[in-house]
């Protein structure tokens, strides 16, 4: 399946803010599921775009706008063929694991992250899950059976920073949240797992998606699951980043000075095509300089001098950044 997709962030302000600086994670990588023919990024004010790998292995573009600004676009376009492998068989002919994992790749999967938390609620709903027995594909199943029975899918009742303990709480919550659930689970069982950001390609789906990858042992590796359709990944789903849970991967991270309030619309299109555009080939893969070195990653981190962190704070507000839907 060949698919285009198109995502455009506006971040608006109510006052002239002096700088922002982005990081955005928006590009599919080519894998054995899939292939990306390209990937273009813009964006307004144009300014430099620094390109480099993120711990995960995820593609950052990052860029800073240091002029006086109301709004900053952000628009890519990717172009991805699927041809995602069929787990099915294979998982139905291999057990359960009895034992945790012990895979040096995978064990930083097993553990608690910012999002995916450990407090009392999310440990009475780990210790209440059934220990799955027989195949993987039935183990896959009781997970899926688990998270429904704990979170009904509604809009606007959690947001982006929202943990599994909250959404838990709440009992509701969408893609994002029912992502962290099924990760919970999974740790909890022993089984590593991480989450998934990316695309669907679904009448009525406008937004960006969230799912899991759950590690099946050395042979098979990495198994898609959408807990939130509770079925296998196929076709129409396309990964541009993964991590621990949403704050390795969010779409767009960063921080701006000024005094003013900040708004923030998302528009995605996910598009079935038959073949690239005519005009794709037509320049280079960005209309903007594309850098190789991460000379603006070092403002996002923390820094350890309290004085400094004391200014920062009264200097620098964090970005809003879209929820996955």
């Amino acid at each position: 399946m060949l698919l285009r997709v198109d995502h455009e962030t506006t971040l608006a302000y109510s006052a002239p803010v002096a700088e922002t600086i982005i990081e955005v994670r928006k590009s599919p990588p080519s894998s054995e599921d899939q292939t990306v023919t390209s990937f273009r990024i813009r964006t307004s004010p144009a300014v430099p775009i620094t390109m480099y790998r993120d711990s995960f292995g995820n593609r950052v573009d990052a860029f800073s706008v240091l002029m006086p600004h109301k709004q900053v676009e952000i628009h890519t376009i990717s172009i991805v063929r699927v041809h995602r492998r069929k787990h099915e068989p294979s998982l139905a002919a291999i057990p359960w694991p009895q034992e945790p994992a012990a895979d040096m790749q995978v064990v930083e999967f097993l553990r608690t992250s910012p999002l995916v938390n450990s407090t009392p609620l999310v440990r009475e709903f780990i210790d209440g899950l059934p220990r799955p027995g027989g195949s993987f594909a039935e183990g896959i199943e009781s997970l899926f059976a688990a998270v429904k029975s704990r979170l009904a899918y509604e809009k606007q009742m959690t947001t982006a920073q929202t943990s599994v303990s909250d959404a838990l709480q709440i009992g509701r919550g969408v893609c994002q949240d029912f992502a962290h659930l099924c990760l919970a689970a999974c740790r909890g069982l022993g089984v590593p797992a991480r989450y998934v950001s990316g695309y669907i390609s679904q009448p009525g789906e406008l937004e960006t998606h969230a799912w899991c990858q759950i590690w099946a042992n050395q042979e098979i590796g990495w198994v898609d699951i959408d807990p939130t359709y509770s079925k296998l990944v196929e076709q129409d789903h396309v990964v541009t980043a993964i991590g621990r849970d949403f704050s390795d991967v969010a779409p767009n991270r960063g921080v701006w000075k000024g005094k003013a309030t900040e708004s923030i619309n998302v528009v995605v299109r996910v598009q079935k095509i038959d073949r690239v555009p005519s005009f794709w080939n037509e320049g280079s893969s960005t209309r903007q300089p594309l850098l190789q070195t991460p000379n603006v990653a070092a403002a996002l981190a923390p820094t350890t001098d309290l004085r400094q962190q004391n200014r920062s704070r009264q200097q620098l507000r964090y970005q809003q950044s879209q929820q996955q839907q």
